[in-house]
């Protein structure tokens, strides 16, 4: 999966220098967007038609693993023998929480069984958010700065201050990455 930043992006946050082909700003960016894709429990890229095996909720809701999800093509049930194609006429989706509803009185039987829906979708941002870039930025940006973490060494009296926070984002950055994580988990 590609970084979230590009060495471009990482050289104005530092108001420094990068060439793009920085193999330690390269590799920070790579790790700070996995640490970004691991706290928010999403993709985040843009993912096209995408099949999952859900497990439906008391038989009429169901949800998708990753959000935002930008379209649902098709919609499938199992019902124990075959899959039937489910007329969109009888369901509705929720793009932001990423939720299926089986729409009531539609005379179609929805399947409660684990993994007895099949759905097709797309997923993920076009436009990466600046909220999440600038929490992507932050992280590499402190590691490429202080590989080992350290914000402060003294060495008489011996005193040492690390930098990053227990899960590696600054509150503000935490803060930036809420509004887009998975609501299910948020």
């Amino acid at each position: 999966m590609a970084a979230l930043a590009t060495p471009a992006q990482l050289a104005a946050f530092l108001q420094q220098p990068l060439a793009a082909d920085d193999a330690s700003a390269i590799l920070m960016l790579d790790i700070a967007s996995g640490m970004v894709r691991d706290f928010m429990q999403l993709t985040l890229d843009p993912v096209i038609n995408d099949v999952v095996l859900i497990d439906p909720l008391a038989g009429y809701v169901a949800l998708l693993p990753e959000t935002p999800v930008t379209s649902v093509s098709l919609l499938e049930t199992f019902d124990g023998t075959v899959w039937t194609t489910v007329d969109p006429a009888t369901y509705t989706v929720s793009k932001r929480l990423g939720m299926i509803s089986a729409n009531p009185n539609t005379g179609f039987h929805w399947p409660s069984a684990p993994e007895s829906w099949r759905v097709t979708y797309s997923h993920g941002f076009a436009v990466m958010p600046m909220s999440i870039v600038g929490a992507v930025l932050g992280a590499a940006a402190r590691a490429y700065s202080s590989p080992a973490g350290i914000d402060l060494e003294r060495i008489g009296g011996y005193q040492v201050k690390y930098g990053m926070e227990a899960d590696g984002f600054s509150s503000i950055e935490r803060k930036g990455l809420a509004r887009y994580m998975n609501p299910r988990i948020a």
